[in-house]
């Protein structure tokens, strides 16, 4: 039940907010006030379902991700001897609490004002393709369940991209909820990021 709740379209189901974090804190209080639900050991084991669930929640409202993470971790982190550079990034989503967005913004603080016009001379063995990215991103944990590493990645034009998540990245206060921009508080969301070029 709890899967299909969550998982349904505001289409489907008129009851609930097509927001995801809303959608959640709506089942949350339909929960609670079902006689079945007050017990509050049965009300922790549904909320822990709920949070363990498969489908992860993206918090801008953009709908269900299920980024996994192990899809960008194949291969291991570049060895020091083979690593060009390492760029640093930050971005920030004043209003919606997407960590995708700051995500997004901060790999591309890190890498938009550089240029390697030799790259296929320093890596004669594939040039562009043979180029890897271990990409490292601090992001708030409460914001990590609805982090898209899929739309992040497309920031990267070419090379084979590593993700590794961290605890970090900044929750700072925005002084204003916004409906209409997908403000669900005033959070503002902050990530830093640090891309290992090499190859």
């Amino acid at each position: 039940i709890i899967s299909n709740l969550l998982t349904s379209s505001s289409s489907s189901s008129s009851s609930l907010s097509s927001h995801p974090m809303q959608r959640l804190a709506a089942l949350l209080s339909l929960c609670a006030g079902c006689k079945s639900f007050q017990h509050p050991i049965t009300l922790a084991r549904s909320f822990a379902s709920i949070m363990s669930h498969s489908v992860q929640l993206n918090a801008a409202g953009d709908g269900f991700v299920a980024t996994d993470l192990s899809r960008y971790q194949t291969r291991d982190s570049i060895a020091n001897d083979r690593v060009f550079f390492i760029e640093m990034g930050w971005g920030n989503d004043s209003h919606g609490q997407s960590s995708t967005k700051a995500a997004v913004r901060a790999c591309r603080n890190a890498i938009e004002f550089n240029s390697i016009p030799s790259i296929k001379r320093l890596i004669p063995d594939g040039g562009y393709d043979a180029l890897k990215l271990d990409v490292l991103l601090a992001v708030p944990p409460k914001y990590q369940p609805g982090l898209d590493l899929d739309a992040v990645a497309k920031v990267f034009p070419y090379g084979d991209v590593r993700f590794e998540i961290q605890d970090g990245g900044m929750i700072a206060p925005s002084g204003i909820a916004i409906e209409k921009l997908g403000d669900v508080n005033e959070d503002m969301v902050v990530v830093c990021s640090s891309v290992t070029v090499g190859h």
